[in-house]
């Protein structure tokens, strides 16, 4: 539970309640809270779907969801979200009532921050049950900075938009069922650090420029299609221009130009005599 349905704050900026045992669904009045910048549910029990309304949050520049029980797909209209799409924020002014600290957990370890806003704009959605597409209007938030979408069940390719999230520091998308290439385009991320798209169904070369070279081999394992001449864990990219011998398909022709089905019937003849 998070409270009675009539509750109404609406000067709240900052909402945290992390890892407490939380259940049911993200309650409806929270949608009054319409000067909310900073929201973190993450680390509790929370279930359904994540409302749409959430990308209406005007000043939302941090969204923390991660590791709960949600599912559907992402709602589009959280690449909407107006303070990310802004590559600055203004800061308050001392004294104001933003001007507070706050305390967060991160993989384990404590944070406190004097003010709340010098959090990085995020947005994590990591390790919950959510399905379908990445959006490819996610690439209009440019003033993004952390972007984790791990650990769930998303699918498609993943879209060369992201290119545009041009404050990108760092991208998780590993451990979900994502298909095609890694867009070339992920080159021109130059503040980008941190990078894992591990444990999906991605085929084709990593890309070798831009931040590409600083980026571990475990960032990318996990995808049997994928390739790179420069990284010893995965398959050379010309290995797999041409099939093996065992797999040419049949009417590939052999050495002396006759089909491989007709020589190889050829030889069992011949075997048969």
């Amino acid at each position: 539970m998070l409270g009675h349905p009539d509750l109404l704050f609406p000067y709240l900026e900052v909402f945290a309640i992390g890892n407490s045992q939380l259940k049911g669904s993200i309650p409806v009045w929270l949608r009054g809270c319409e000067n909310l910048q900073l929201l973190d549910l993450s680390w509790n029990q929370l279930s359904g779907r994540i409302p749409s309304w959430i990308g209406d949050f005007s000043s939302l520049f941090y969204l923390d969801l991660e590791n709960n029980s949600f599912t559907g797909d992402i709602p589009r209209s959280l690449s909407e979200l107006r303070s990310c799409i802004n590559s600055g924020r203004s800061f308050p002014h001392a004294g104001s009532p933003s001007n507070m600290p706050l305390r967060s957990e991160k993989d384990g370890n404590f944070f406190t921050y004097n003010q709340f806003l010098n959090f990085p704009s995020t947005l994590d959605l990591s390790h919950n049950k959510l399905n379908g597409p990445i959006w490819p209007s996610f690439g209009n938030l440019k003033g993004l900075q952390v972007f984790s979408l791990d650990s769930n069940e998303l699918s498609g390719d993943i879209p060369d938009s992201l290119s545009g999230m041009q404050s990108l520091e760092k991208l998780n998308l590993s451990h979900n069922r994502l298909t095609g290439e890694i867009p070339a385009s992920f080159q021109k991320l130059t503040f980008l650090s941190a990078f894992d798209v591990s444990y999906n169904k991605l085929s084709g070369a990593v890309p070798l420029g831009g931040q590409f070279s600083t980026f571990p081999d475990s960032s990318f394992e996990g995808n049997i299609g994928l390739c790179g001449s420069s990284r010893p864990s995965l398959r050379s990219c010309q290995s797999q221009a041409k099939p093996p011998s065992d797999e040419l398909p049949n009417d590939e022709a052999s050495t002396d130009g006759t089909p491989y089905s007709q020589a190889f019937g050829m030889a069992r003849f011949h075997l048969g005599q």
